[in-house]
């Protein structure tokens, strides 16, 4: 693997951790909307449900990144779904596994949320499925950003560089 290659990579994921950390902080900004029962509008579950498939979104662009350097074949039926499979899969010799067991599970709920809402076209949301992606999308921050950097480290090793 050429190193220019991997350092471009590296670069890529870093790029996607800022986007990922501005829709965590809108999602912070817009918090307290989202769990006030009493004040909830259907602007707010129409925010939650773009903040919630943007994060799926951008994850899923960085995987996408990692999986063409990596030259993953993708099957392009089902390729969302083979794209989270094999992020969490260490190929020996290759490269590490991206996704945690932990992870995965989450962003696998976040990409079925996100195909749902593709094809929603009513602002009519069920408040009790949010509020169980709200708490997916909690669980899953911590995790992403210490597997992504974990990824980072594991990438820079490979290129020779020092980590951050």
């Amino acid at each position: 693997m050429p190193r220019t290659e991997l350092l471009l990579l590296v670069g890529e994921i870093r790029e996607g951790k800022v986007a990922l950390n501005t829709i965590q902080q809108m999602y912070i900004a817009y918090q307290p909307a989202f769990i006030d029962e009493q004040k909830r509008e259907v602007r707010d579950a129409v925010m939650l449900a773009e903040i919630l498939t943007n994060t799926y979104t951008c994850i899923e662009t960085i995987l996408f990144r990692i999986a063409r350097v990596f030259e993953n074949h993708l099957d392009a039926r089902e390729w969302h779904k083979e794209l989270l499979q094999k992020m969490r899969v260490e190929v020996p010799g290759i490269r590490k596994a991206v996704l945690s067991r932990e992870a995965y599970p989450l962003l696998d709920e976040l990409r079925r949320f996100r195909h749902f809402r593709r094809y929603y076209y009513d602002f009519n949301y069920d408040w009790a499925r949010l509020d169980y992606l709200k708490s997916v999308y909690e669980g899953l921050m911590p995790v992403i950003y210490q597997d992504l950097d974990n990824y980072l480290d594991f990438l820079l090793a490979l290129a020779g560089e020092e980590g951050d």
